[in-house]
């Protein structure tokens, strides 16, 4: 599938603050996907040999998973790598289909605002209450939920970005990233 180049434009200080942010938390993603993807290759090396795992490794791969996740949210949308089915705004007027986009890019908003609210009141109980999980390691969890709120709140400013971009007739963040057709 081939898309016409578009012309190119000016990027705001804000547009390059938003991709370098995005970026950042992509690169500590993909890091904790490697700290992840090592700690379980340590353990299944340690248990086949030691018939025991190594106390914490469980521990480590849960926060390195948590992190690659949600770390890992913003950027992705700026690439435009979330899923997206364009099969109803395709057949519509560039007018109305830049409506729904608008009505859509809003909507998102709107669930990330109360997921990133939601997730800011839980990280400042958590971090009150010094959660920490308690199995062969004691792990504390309050820091991994403030790597949700992060990754949430960031994908928030790209969705509300997403709003702005739309309303002015601009193409959301990723949307204008080459189309990949899988067979």
């Amino acid at each position: 599938m081939t898309v016409a180049a578009s012309a190119p434009t000016r990027t705001s200080r804000f547009d390059r603050y938003l991709r370098g942010q995005s970026a950042v938390l992509g690169v500590i993603a993909a890091s904790a996907l490697v700290v992840l993807m090592l700690a379980t290759v340590i353990d299944v090396i340690v248990r086949f040999f030691a018939r025991a795992s190594v106390p914490g490794m469980i521990e480590v791969a849960e926060s390195a998973l948590v992190a690659s996740v949600f770390l890992g949210l913003a950027w992705t949308s700026m690439q435009g790598g979330h899923v997206a089915v364009s099969i109803v705004t395709d057949r519509l007027r560039p007018v109305l289909a830049r409506a729904v986009s608008v009505v859509v890019w809003v909507l998102n908003a709107g669930l990330l605002a109360w997921m990133t609210y939601a997730s800011v009141m839980r990280a400042l109980q958590a971090t009150a209450l010094n959660e920490t999980r308690f199995g062969l390691v004691q792990w504390p969890v309050w820091p991994l939920r403030w790597v949700i709120a992060v990754g949430l709140g960031l994908w928030l400013v790209v969705a509300i970005a997403n709003v702005v971009r739309t309303i002015r007739g601009r193409a959301a963040y990723g949307e204008d990233a080459e189309p990949t057709v899988d067979a």
